[in-house]
């Protein structure tokens, strides 16, 4: 099977170098380099030794490390070849392929990292190895539009990498600034414009399938008693309006019905048994272009609940108790806000998300998406607080376990705000960074009837820059500097007592980059 795959990527790409469109079928791609270097993001600490508190106080131990330094660098690469056949305008097919490493920084081959293996399905064996990223049906029935298959919903508005395709015209995402979706799915988009200027959108995803189960090369019917009906299954409905070329706005609502939580079997069955896990989300976004200031705002509410998901011991239920539903209530709201000055653009955005005040309730207060990628709709996106999720490089990645249970894939339990701005000095030369400043939006948490656990609330700071130099039209040669003083809250707690527990070093995390990329 893979030989077969690999030959029928390398007839395309040289069709794809020789005929970049032919007859009814287009080919196009992006083909990238990058080279990192990190260093401290591990353990905010660039010496030899590693500083903890003691849990007396504020006293710190200071012990010799195994490893001096957690500095590391890298080169890697990524490949994604797209394919489309269009038959007419109501009838189209895409494909889009991908060379590099699904357990790799972004997707990407690390250089010197191995060869693929024989089988699949191990994180081994999925370096250098042929990926079917997207694979989707796009066709109209009557005034609807139907999109099936595999494809990548949500990114930037302007289509971003994912979307090098004119995808009917209509953008395959919520209006939601990347707060709860954004992630490739399979999954059927159904899509109308027949109540002008509003367009209606009707999703169903199929998260998780678990009628199969899966194998290293096959996968066959599963014989686990009820396992059929334990699926995760996603339903978004969505109406947006674009009056005009300078205002957009929309809601939406996504219900996810999630049965994989369910751990009873007819065996087994009990009244403390978890059950089904249904969060839904409601949001609404608005973006407006008033020369020369650009606004987006965005605010979701998380509502729902999981059965029986607060279990004996938990949520302040004694342990001989019974269990009781976990109930959502958690929100998260953001705003920025752009000017253009010319050559020059200058922008301010902030942002906040819900956190949780309590494990004695029943409540869940701490505000979480389906598969968020936050950031990558801000004006500029801070390289390492929020790289994270489907749009993500994969550089630094932040030490976040002595912090108070922060999402950084959305903003849970995150309150930031931040300067950004970019100039471009030549029509080749594009200059922009940022300023941003990142805090806990709920820094104490009770979790026990005379017990409770507080944070500092700075998470930390954030500074970058970037240049982006188009040595052709095609192809750009990226360079960032990046580095994030990380603050007490993301990396230490204190007790009710007085005291605290985790890392006590606070030297600046550090992301070197450079990208050579090559669009055509």
């Amino acid at each position: 099977m893979k030989k077969i795959l690999m030959a029928v990527f390398a007839i395309l790409m040289t069709a794809a170098w020789v005929a970049p469109a032919m007859a009814d079928t287009t080919f196009y791609g992006t083909y990238r380099v990058r080279l990192f270097s990190t260093n401290n993001a591990s353990d905010y600490n660039s010496s030899g030794d590693t500083k903890t508190y003691s849990g007396v106080g504020s006293n710190v131990t200071t012990t010799a490390a195994a490893n001096p330094t957690d500095n590391n660098s890298w080169v890697d690469q990524r490949f994604r070849l797209g394919v489309e056949s269009k038959a007419s305008d109501n009838l189209r097919g895409f494909v889009q392929l991908e060379i590099g490493d699904t357990n790799g920084p972004n997707r990407s081959h690390v250089w010197g990292s191995g060869a693929a293996g024989n089988d699949w399905g191990t994180a081994n064996n999925e370096n250098n190895r042929v990926n079917v990223r997207q694979a989707y049906l796009s066709f109209s029935a009557g005034p609807v539009r139907v999109k099936a298959g595999r494809q990548v919903f949500g990114d930037a508005p302007d289509g971003g990498q994912s979307f090098r395709v004119a995808d009917d015209g209509v953008y395959y995402g919520l209006i939601d600034g990347g707060l709860i979706l954004v992630s490739q799915i399979d999954a059927f988009i159904l899509t109308t414009k027949a109540v002008d200027p509003m367009t209606l959108y009707f999703g169903y995803a199929k998260l998780t399938e678990a009628s199969y189960s899966a194998t290293t090369s096959t996968s066959v019917p599963s014989t686990t008693t009820d396992s059929s009906d334990r699926d995760n299954t996603l339903y978004i409905l969505q109406a947006t309006a674009a009056p005009s070329d300078t205002l957009k706005a929309g809601a939406y609502f996504l219900y996810d019905r999630d049965r994989t939580t369910i751990v009873q079997t007819s065996a087994t069955k009990s009244t403390n048994s978890t059950g089904q896990n249904s969060p839904w989300w409601l949001g609404a976004g608005v973006e407006a272009k008033l020369n020369p200031i650009n606004l987006k705002v965005h605010g979701a509410y998380k509502g729902g609940k999981q059965d029986k998901g607060c279990q004996p011991g938990s949520c302040g239920i004694a342990a001989t108790g019974s269990a009781a539903d976990r109930k959502y209530s958690a929100y998260a709201i953001d705003g920025d806000v752009s000017m253009n000055l010319g050559q020059a653009t200058v922008g301010v955005a902030a942002g906040l998300g819900s956190g949780d005040k309590s494990t004695q309730d029943e409540k869940s207060q701490n505000f979480t998406g389906v598969v968020g990628s936050y950031g990558n709709q801000l004006g500029v996106r801070p390289a390492i607080f929020f790289d994270n999720g489907e749009v993500s490089n994969g550089g630094a990645s932040l030490a976040t376990v002595s912090s108070n249970s922060i999402d950084r894939t959305t903003l849970g339990n995150i309150t930031f705000a931040q300067l950004y701005g970019s100039f471009k000095a030549t029509d080749d030369l594009t200059l922009s960074g940022l300023y941003a400043g990142f805090w806990h939006s709920q820094n104490k948490q009770t979790t026990g009837a005379a017990t409770s656990t507080e944070w500092e609330s700075k998470l930390g700071t954030e500074f970058d820059l970037t240049a982006v130099y188009k040595l052709y039209p095609q192809l750009a040669i990226v360079g960032q500097l990046a580095w994030f003083m990380p603050g007490d809250g993301i990396k230490s707690s204190k007790n009710q007592a007085g005291n605290w527990s985790g890392n006590a070093a606070d030297d600046a995390v550090s992301e070197y980059f450079a990208k050579i990329q090559y669009d055509f």
